[in-house]
């Protein structure tokens, strides 16, 4: 008995000793409930730089963007978002010099280590267009030369206007700047197009010198011109007419050529006159505004069928410059490029997809070569190549991809030694695929629930089982780091595998670049990606289409399908495996006859279960081509979703809207003849600034709104339901329509007459159920400080302004239509907004947030009570406290609790997209633009699922010591309750 007794409080401590464990972190959700990419785009403009030891690559880029990579990592070390085109690019002894701007030109210095701005110009808008930009050290001071606006100007650091300025009137572009001696020259494209144009300014008190024209018929950067800095003995310019086989010669500073090349003298070896007009020139030193004075440049020729590129050398003679070549090399099939670094002596790389190597010439001993590992198929070729050198010497080589891969690469390693993919920097669309359950699950599904599989009951349960146990057993490797060592097959498998409760999905984007990419949005890993191009050019994607689900008990994989425009305009259309970007059919790309005004998901499913997609080409009288282009889609389409209406021309500018019904064809075939259904013309001297539709399925657990009186206000949703943004000329101001898109019926407009929109102030909208929320910069905002600002409009449809009145018929028809009850509300905005999208949980009982894309990089979620347009003014009555109605204040809040993306900055996005989890409290977010960013949301908390720092294990100890206790204390309450029972 002393024993037992012993047994039972030892088993007793044990129990509270183990059940006190806890765990402060799981590693397997550090990035993968919300993940951040910050990206900088694809490069126009690459220039390495080293400095104190360490070396950097500079980069500007399409997105407007200045940023800092190390050389080394490839890792980003600071960035600067201009969002205006920057035309120059030039470092100097740790300090970046920029030129931005089309209207308002801006020249900067940055500091090259932290990227902070060291001083600015900014010169007003001309009265007449921009003359270009360019930009210039002054040797080694820290005074500026720059093209901006319409002027010359020399800047000095500390001063407020320029040292001095010289008109250039518009006489033409002038893009590259050069500061030589006593003189800075400005060279560009003349006003008319006809050539080159050369203006020499005194560098002292900027003083014309000299203006002229050279170079009849030709512009620069397009490989028949060149710019060569021969430091002491002058700056000189080539350049090889149309339809000229001579390369001629320009020293800046005179009025004529000074001598021309001859492809035979400079060659060595006799050409034939077609195989002249092939050749091009590259320029191997950097544009750095330092010279080695004796330049460097490529030229590439045909020589019996074959690219061959040699390396020449612009050297001094007793009595003139001349050229000298250096070495001579096969370039067929390879991107040639020279050196990124200032004043580094300039080397020829050629860089061959095919293959995938690399070779450096023209370098003398320290010439290289290599071979790297290079996905094509993904990635595309490469399209640019630049050398560089790190602090220590080694000689490192810079590859740039159509898709927009940036890459280094090094003689000692096959593997690249850092990647940087930007191409979905350029995003232009996404989807969400939900991916197949674990396999334990679907066997539980498919085997243990289904009679037809296993008909024995007894069967089915031991399976259920059988399951559950394989189940706890990863679950338990898991948990003691028992699986951590798993082959890349397994990983395969893990990305396209789901969870129990749907957090993993693919994101599948498609980008400007040609790229389809799918991600993980659990940490946010690349899965696959996909170059699609047409005849050597990318495609333009356009949307992205999942056309067929996983379907966990079959074989047909998921499809994606992705539109987009090839080279003139061409329609492409593409099938891909959703789960691995393998092509579908035979994988090639071929354009279709048309051009497409607009592509989308149609009502209906092909024999193989995939939903078809229409596309409405473009024309006076457009058609609908159904995709796949079968006869069998068509006559599955015509049997399920006919009448088919959709309408053309919300593009921006557009001054009328058309409604198009799809007419069933006679006979076989895939095209659909289209008639006009109705138009929507705009008042006269309006124009459309922007559109909104519904994004993605919609469906409601919540017909109505119940009232405070428990009456209910029930809701006005049309699936069809459109918003139009048209602005007035002249007058100015902004109308809004909302109008139904099958019948063209305008339902509700509302009028801001101190509305304007803009490139700089655009128009933003999301529609979810029956709300509309939008956007509008407005000049003046009564009773607000500031009188101006972003407001925010929320416009709520009911069927009825009074309660308990609702439509009873049992079909909708767009054809015969009530007019909602509409109520409106205005806020003044916390901040601008880039982007507007609303959360989406998997029955839509769970309230909804609409989230706001601020310019400041925050993700902010405003939750439903406070965007009510119902929200009453003053003191709340007790039907409104029943209701839950919040009492209404101009201004929305900008929460830091409510803020998704926490303390990163997420820049440039472009649009916010949701997708829904299998558990009704959450909701998968994502954005994206320049930068990405993914995170869950749950507007109403997370009412179903327990706490990521729930401990399981200290559950499943407890419970095993409470059955131990019992197990181990009921022989001794039964004792006792015997002795009580005989005292």
């Amino acid at each position: 008995m002393v024993a037992g007794r012993s047994l039972g409080r030892a088993a007793l401590s044990a129990a509270l000793l183990l059940g006190g464990l806890a765990f402060g972190l799981f590693p397997d959700e550090a990035g993968r409930i919300d993940w951040y990419r910050a990206q900088i785009g694809v490069p126009d403009r690459l220039l390495a730089h080293a400095h104190n030891g360490t070396t950097g690559i500079y980069a500007t880029t399409e997105q407007g963007v200045l940023a800092a990579v190390d050389a080394d990592s490839g890792e980003l070390r600071w960035r600067q978002l201009l969002g205006e085109h920057i035309g120059a690019l030039q470092l100097r002894g740790g300090r970046v010099l920029t030129q931005s701007g089309a209207n308002e030109s801006r020249v900067r210095v940055w500091d090259a280590h932290s990227g902070s701005l060291q001083w600015e110009f900014v010169q007003p808008p001309p009265a007449r267009r921009a003359a270009g930009g360019a930009a210039a050290f002054v040797g080694d001071s820290e005074d500026v030369v720059a093209v901006a606006g319409d002027s010359l100007v020399r800047l000095a650091p500390g001063r407020a206007v320029p040292v001095w300025e010289l008109r250039l009137n518009s006489t033409g572009t002038y893009r590259r700047l050069v500061v030589h001696g006593s003189s800075a020259f400005a060279v560009g494209e003349r006003a008319d197009g006809g050539g080159l144009r050369v203006v020499e300014a005194e560098l002292a008190s900027g003083r014309l010198q000299k203006q002229y024209d050279i170079a009849d018929g030709v512009a620069l950067g397009t490989g028949h011109t060149l710019v060569l800095d021969a430091g002491a003995h002058g700056v000189y310019v080539l350049w090889r007419e149309a339809k000229s086989i001579v390369w001629q010669i320009h020293k800046l500073g005179l009025t004529r050529p000074l001598w021309d090349m001859y492809h035979a003298k400079l060659l060595q070896e006799e050409l034939a006159p077609e195989d002249m007009l092939t050749s091009t020139l590259a320029e191997l030193d950097s544009d750095s505004g330092s010279s080695t004075g004796t330049p460097r440049f490529a030229l590439t020729y045909t020589k019996d069928r074959a690219r061959k590129t040699v390396v020449i050398e612009l050297i001094a003679t007793s009595d003139r410059m001349d050229m000298r070549k250096l070495t001579v090399f096969r370039s067929d099939g390879a991107v040639v490029g020279g050196s990124a670094m200032p004043g580094a002596r300039g080397a020829a790389v050629a860089v061959r997809t095919s293959g995938a190597t690399w070779s450096v010439h023209g370098d003398g001993a320290r010439a290289a070569k290599g071979e790297f590992a290079y996905a094509e198929a993904a990635h595309g070729p490469v399209v640019r190549a630049a050398l560089y050198r790190t602090a220590a010497g080694s000689t490192r080589v810079l590859v740039q991809t159509g898709g927009g891969l940036l890459a280094a690469l090094g003689p000692d390693s096959s593997e690249p030694l850092w990647v940087r993919d930007e191409a979905l920097a350029h995003a232009t669309d996404m989807a969400f695929l939900d991916l197949p359950p674990p396999a334990s699950a679907a066997e539980h599904a498919a085997k243990a629930t289904d009679p037809a599989v296993v008909t024995s009951a007894a069967a089915r349960y031991l399976l259920r089982w059988a399951a559950t146990a394989r189940e706890l057993g990863a679950w338990t490797a898991a948990g003691f780091g028992l699986l951590e060592q798993r082959d890349k097959a397994a990983h395969a498998a893990a990305a396209t595998t789901g969870d129990h409760f749907g957090f993993h999905k693919l994101a599948i984007f498609g980008t400007r670049t040609g790229v389809v990419t799918a991600l993980g949005t659990q940490g946010g890993a690349r899965v696959w990606a996909r170059y699609l191009a047409v005849d050597g050019a990318s495609v333009a994607i356009e949307h992205v289409f999942v056309t067929r689900r996983c379907q966990p008990l079959g074989d047909a994989p998921p499809v994606v399908v992705v539109v987009g425009r090839g080279a003139q305009n061409a329609t492409v259309v593409a099938a891909l495996d959703a789960l691995t970007g393998a092509p579908l059919a035979d994988g090639r790309l071929r354009p279709l006859p048309f051009g497409h005004a607009r592509a989308f998901v149609l009502p209906a499913v092909g024999d193989d279960g995939q939903q078809l997609v229409g596309l409405a080409t473009d024309g006076a009288e457009p058609r609908l081509e159904v995709w796949p282009p079968t006869a069998a889609a068509t006559q599955a389409f015509c049997a399920a979703a006919t009448p088919f209406f959709f309408e053309l021309g919300d593009g921006t500018g557009s001054m009328r809207v058309r409604g198009y019904r799809a007419e069933c064809p006679a006979a076989a075939g895939t095209s659909l003849t289209t008639t006009r259904a109705w138009t929507f013309d705009l008042p006269e001297g309006e124009a459309l600034v922007g559109a909104a539709r519904y994004d993605g399925a919609q469906s409601t657990a919540l017909l109505g709104r119940v009232l405070g009186d428990r009456s209910v206000l029930y809701k006005y949703i049309n699936p069809h339901l459109g918003t139009l943004a048209a602005q007035r000329a002249g007058r100015g101001g902004v109308a809004v329509y909302l109008f139904d898109r099958v019948s063209g019926r305008l339902l509700h407009s509302a009028q801001h007459a101190a509305a304007r929109v803009s490139a700089a102030h655009p128009f933003l909208a999301t529609q979810t159920e029956n709300r509309i929320v939008y956007q509008l910069w407005h000049d003046e905002i009564p009773g607000a400080a500031p009188a101006r600002g972003y407001v925010t409009v929320v416009a709520d449809l009911f069927e009825s302004d009074r309660a308990d009145v609702r439509d009873e018929r049992a079909e909708f028809s767009s054809l015969d239509l009530r007019l909602p009850s509409v109520v409106m509300a205005a806020f003044v905005a916390p901040e601008p907004a880039t982007a507007l999208g609303t959360t989406r949980t998997a029955s839509h009982i769970t309230t909804r947030d609409v989230v706001f894309a601020l310019s400041s990089g925050k993700l902010l979620a405003i939750p439903d009570p406070l965007l009510d347009p119902r929200r009453p003014v003053g003191a709340l009555s007790a039907d409104e406290q029943a209701e839950g109605l919040v009492p209404y204040m101009a201004s929305l809040p900008l929460d830091p609790r409510r803020v998704l993306s926490h303390g990163h900055r997420v820049a440039g996005v472009r649009r916010v997209v949701s997708a829904p989890a299998h558990l009704e409290s959450t909701s998968l977010v994502g954005a994206y633009g320049l930068d990405l960013f993914f995170t869950r949301a749950s507007p109403s908390g997370t009412f179903d699922q327990l706490s990521p720092s729930f401990s399981k294990l200290n559950l499943v100890v407890t419970t095993l010591a409470l059955a131990a206790g019992c197990l181990l204390g009921g022989p001794m309450v039964r004792r006792r309750l015997v002795a009580r029972a005989w005292a």
